[in-house]
């Protein structure tokens, strides 16, 4: 069955947020919408799927009955539904890593839009172009210029990125949606990096946008999909029988674990 995917985040002072985490659980319950919402006292953090109309009614309801008002939803079309249940959850960040300042008083880098990367990647600009995923994602795909980090999660960020050295090029982050490069560029930001930018939407929206000009292999999603090409088509890696990670050859540069078929 065809259906509608969409992802969303915005981070935003909230306070406690267990009566909206209530009230989005009944909406997303009543609609038949499947996936994660995550909310913590600096915002919220979506990804669903469902029928399109479905996903409109939950915009709606986002922008006219909770503190996030304008905020759009991320689309793109799938094959089948790549959620198996509903969650909602409050947790005390969004992401592992957290910053100690306020939503109000973070920095983040300016928006990058993907098709301007794209033309700046075009005309060979001299930039530093930014993977702030974990390993096993930029293993499986990447821009072709762009650095890595040996990041096993997220929150290792700070100190691999702390080796990082200002050169006086604009320095561009980007990721799968676009929550973790705001919270990199921020933390770049704050530490002495002048020209930060990221990418505005992440990877997902620079192949909905600019294809996979520039891009290499596929980019790694946390759903049944497990990865999508530019085209934003499902591509379901190997993935390691020991620790279910992508497989970039024949053994886990993860674990050491040999592959066993395929998903």
């Amino acid at each position: 069955m065809a259906c509608a995917c969409a992802t969303a985040y915005r981070f935003q002072d909230l306070g406690d947020p267990a009566g909206l985490a209530a009230s989005l659980a009944a909406v997303c319950a009543r609609e038949r919408l499947l996936g994660t919402v995550t909310l913590a006292p600096e915002g919220i953090n979506l990804a669903l799927a469902g029928a399109g109309a479905a996903l409109d009614r939950l915009e709606r309801h986002l922008q006219r009955e909770t503190p996030f008002a304008g905020l759009r939803l991320r689309r793109s079309a799938a094959a089948a539904l790549p959620f198996r249940q509903l969650r909602v959850q409050r947790r005390p960040s969004l992401l592992a890593l957290r910053l100690e300042a306020p939503v109000a008083a973070r920095r983040p880098g300016r928006q990058l839009p993907p098709a301007r990367l794209r033309a700046w990647l075009d005309e060979g600009r001299p930039l530093r172009l930014l993977d702030v995923r974990n390993r096993f994602e930029s293993r499986l795909g990447r821009f072709a210029a762009a650095e890595t980090l040996p990041l096993a999660r997220f929150r290792d960020f700070p100190a691999a990125a702390g080796r990082l050295a200002a050169d006086g090029r604009p320095l561009v982050t980007y990721c799968t949606g676009g929550i973790r490069c705001e919270v990199a560029s921020a933390w770049l930001g704050a530490r002495g990096h002048a020209d930060v930018w990221q990418l505005s939407g992440g990877i997902l929206h620079y192949f909905e946008r600019c294809g996979g000009r520039h891009w290499r292999g596929d980019c790694f999603v946390f759903d049944d999909r497990l990865a999508v090409d530019p085209a934003l088509r499902a591509t379901r890696p190997r993935l390691c029988p020991r620790c279910q990670r992508p497989l970039g050859g024949e053994r886990c540069p993860d674990c050491g674990a040999p592959p066993l078929g395929t998903y």
